[in-house]
Order: structure tokens, then C-alpha cells, then sequence
């Protein structure tokens, strides 16, 4: 089944008009317009929709809500719709599937393990069969941005975004996907609500700007923001959690929890403080400005031993 399908990404609308006038003008080609709708605001539910088209002409149009799931799945229960209505169509030799979500194209013919794998699994029997009465047969993935409001695709965003349902009483469907990304906010929402107190961030902890001017917040995307800058080596992220968290063997340090150790600076400070290693120690440190990760990177590429311990070559003991 693999060979007769095809994922084709054409953005540009010109070759999206003549690649139509050439498929409207088969008549064993049948066109499907696919789309899905999340609401911004969770009182409405997820919808998705699906319009059928041979030549000029409107076959059969639907749309449904879909619960409370991610847009992926809703594009993909989109397509799964899609293909159903096409593949019923008298003399359909060729299925055109018209999509914003070439990721959901992709799964829709992947039956492995996924959030809308029973989709995948339904789309897949449909096809197996119908591929099976005829070796000509195959099916198109035409990936059209939904911006462009293009032709038929246009018509069925249209067509999906008129329709508002809100979530009443009963208990509405779950994706796998949407649950899990319910979690990870909620989580992320306690975790950003306690990392406003001190007591749980530390009373060190170096406070950092995102480059819009707000405070760097934990996130759980990509790593987040402190292990998708420093996550590609070990011994810098350590010296960076060390600075950071005011953890690290220097001169504050020792005065802080009463280690017998030099308190003061090589450079004749009498503290040799955080502030004072990043801001104004010229002697041993190249000067950045700690107002970003990315000062914090320069400043510990420059600096190798910063915020290490001296017994370890590599800065961490």
C-alpha cells in the first residue's frame, strides 16, 4: 500500500489552481477538501470537516465536533472521514486530498502506535480494500496552507469554522494527545506558580530575561530553556546550574555556609561574589552582562573554569 501514496507539499497558488483544472478534469478523480478547527477558548469543542468533490461538482459535505482533542487528530478524524466518502464514489480511481496538516497526511496511513491510531487503523482498512479491487487506484496528499483560503480547501475552512458548539454537560471524547498535553500545562502552570516563591526557587537562584523583557519562566518544550542552551555539554551545564543556583565554589559560598576557604577574589576583592565574577572582576574574567542565557554562553565560553572547581581540568568536581 506504501507505493500508491503520495505526500505532495505545493504552496504556491498557481500551481495549486492548474494541479485542480487538471484533476477536475478527470472524471475517475475525486477531490477532498479536509480540515480541522481547535478553538482559542475551551468552552467550544474541537470540529472537524470534510467536503467531496468530482469536477465542479459537490458530491457530499460533512462536519461533526470531535471533542476536546489536538489539532493533529482533528485533521486526521478529518481525513479519515474524507477518504470514506471518497472511496464510495462510483468510478473514483484516484483520491486528491486537500490538507493543512501534512503531519496528519502522514499518519493517517501509519497504523503504528500514535494518539489517533484507531483513525489511522479505520483509513488504512478502507484503503487495503479498495486498493485491492483495482492495482490503478491510489491516493494524493495535497498540502494547502490554510491562510491562503484557497479554492475547495478555503471552502471547507470556511465551512468548519462557522460551526461553534460548546461543551455542555456530558462527557465529551479525549484524545490521547489532548490529555496529555491538559497535563503537561497544568503542570507547567504549578510549576511556573511555585517558581515565583523564593523559598522553592532559592534565594541565589539568578533571575534571567527572556528577550521580550519578562523573566525566564520553566517550560517543558524542547528541553526548556536552560537545557536546550547548555544541554549539549555536560560539564558546561553543570558550571552554568552551579552559577545559577549560587552553588558554586566560590568565595560567597564558603562565607555563606562557614567552609574554611578563601572568601575573598584573586583579584584582592574582599568577596568574591556572583555578581562580582560576571560584573566587575577584569583581573581573571572576560565582562558579559547576565541579562540572558546567551550572556551567560558567552560568558562561560570565555571563561572555562568559571564557576568550577580548580582540582578538576574540566571545571567540575
Amino acid at each position: 500500500m506504501q507505493g500508491k501514496v503520495k505526500s505532495t507539499v505545493m504552496e504556491a497558488r498557481p500551481y495549486l489552481d492548474e494541479l485542480i483544472v487538471k484533476a477536475r478534469a478527470d472524471p475517475s478523480t475525486v477531490l477532498a477538501a479536509t480540515d480541522g478547527s481547535v478553538p482559542q477558548s475551551n468552552q467550544y469543542q474541537v470540529t472537524s470537516a470534510a467536503i467531496i468533490y468530482k469536477g465542479h461538482h459537490e458530491l457530499e459535505r460533512t462536519r461533526y465536533v470531535s471533542g476536546r482533542i489536538t489539532a493533529p487528530d482533528a485533521e486526521l478524524n478529518a481525513i479519515s472521514c474524507a477518504v470514506r466518502l471518497a472511496v464510495k464514489q462510483v468510478n473514483c480511481q484516484h483520491i486528491m486530498a486537500f490538507t493543512d496538516s501534512m503531519g496528519s497526511a502522514h499518519r493517517a496511513v501509519d497504523p503504528g502506535m500514535h494518539s489517533g491510531q484507531a483513525f489511522s487503523l479505520s483509513i488504512c482498512h478502507v484503503l487495503q480494500e479498495w486498493f485491492q479491487a483495482d492495482d490503478l487506484r491510489h491516493i494524493t496528499f495535497v498540502y494547502v496552507p490554510s491562510a491562503m483560503w484557497w479554492d475547495i480547501h478555503g471552502e471547507a475552512h470556511k465551512y468548519i469554522t462557522e460551526l461553534k458548539v460548546r461543551v455542555g454537560r456530558h462527557k465529551t471524547d479525549n484524545s490521547i494527545d489532548a490529555l496529555h498535553s491538559r497535563a503537561a500545562h497544568s503542570v507547567l502552570d504549578s510549576w511556573n506558580s511555585t517558581f515565583q516563591d523564593p523559598t522553592y526557587r532559592g534565594s541565589e537562584f539568578l533571575e534571567l530575561q527572556q528577550p521580550d523583557g519578562w523573566l525566564l519562566q520553566p517550560l517543558y518544550l524542547n528541553g526548556g530553556p536552560w537545557l536546550s542552551t547548555f544541554g549539549h555539554s555536560i560539564t558546561e551545564f553543570a558550571r552554568v546550574c552551579q552559577c545559577i543556583t549560587g552553588h558554586a565554589p566560590i568565595g560567597a559560598y564558603y562565607h555563606r555556609f562557614k567552609i574554611k576557604k578563601p572568601h575573598g577574589c584573586t583579584c584582592g576583592a574582599a568577596l568574591q561574589s556572583r555578581q562580582h565574577i560576571l560584573l566587575r572582576c577584569h583581573d581573571c574574567y572576560s565582562v558579559h552582562y547576565p541579562c540572558f542565557l546567551g550572556d551567560i554562553a558567552s560568558f562561560m565560553e570565555y571563561n572555562p573554569t568559571a564557576f568550577g572547581f580548580n582540582q578538576d581540568p574540566s571545571g567540575v568536581g
